[in-house]
């Protein structure tokens, strides 16, 4: 049985993930840091794109003292793991936070014909899943049923916006948290929450909203629900 995946993102009110020039980020204010660390706190795992390793390399771990010790009077491990997903492993290990943050267990999904230098190159720093299909695309179902099999069973997707539209696509995504921010970025290649191909009319995946809640600052929190039809 794959993992529950829920999706977590803080956009523009005009549907941006940053900037055009990917000079801004962590623009959800102190309620949305405070709501990443609870879908944090809650899921055994956090997953990113290449592209997010990239720009912002995350450590993906959770600050607040008092939740790492309730996830450790639950028996998880303090830190939920840490998945990087990436066709080419195009992005940097030694220096980075992401590879080099204590007491995180990492993954990496990756393709079968991923550079065979690269993958060695994380040997130690992460556990590597080649998943393809017949295509040569990602295999996305089937990294996400490998992880489960180690043990993870609430996923949590935190971007880029490639990554959160293919898995929506793969109908992968059970819930997303979605932040509005009172901001406009405007650009037409500044990134969006969903990026990729997109879907064609027939194809758009409908949504149940389950919740709103009005922050300060003028933020919006929003929790949507995917429909039954749109989930494997």
């Amino acid at each position: 049985m794959r993992p529950f995946i829920a999706m977590n993102a803080a956009i523009s009110i005009d549907g941006k993930l940053t900037t055009a020039d990917r000079d801004l980020h962590g623009f959800g204010g102190p309620e949305d840091r405070a709501l990443m660390e609870d879908l944090r706190a809650e899921a055994d795992a956090v997953m990113i794109g290449a592209g997010t390793l990239r720009e912002e390399d995350p450590p993906l771990t959770i600050k607040a003292v008092e939740k790492v010790a309730h996830r450790r009077d639950a028996g998880k491990p303090d830190q939920p793991d840490g998945v990087i997903v990436s066709r080419s492993l195009d992005f940097p290990v030694k220096g980075s936070r992401f590879f080099e943050t204590p007491g995180v267990r990492r993954f990496v999904v990756c393709g079968d014909d991923a550079p065979k230098d690269r993958v060695e190159g994380l040997k130690g720093a992460a556990e590597v899943i080649a998943v393809s299909t017949a295509s040569g695309d990602l295999d996305l179902e089937q990294a996400v049923a490998e992880l489960g099999e180690r043990g993870m069973r609430h996923l949590l997707l935190e971007g880029g916006g490639s990554l959160n539209f293919a898995m929506i696509a793969a109908g992968l995504v059970d819930r997303i948290h979605l932040t509005i921010c009172p901001l406009v970025f405007g650009g037409d290649k500044a990134p969006t929450a969903f990026g990729g191909a997109g879907f064609p009319g027939a194809s758009v995946r409908p949504l149940v909203l389950e919740s709103v809640r009005q922050g300060a600052s003028g933020r919006l929190f929003l929790s949507y629900r995917a429909k039954a039809s749109a989930r494997r």
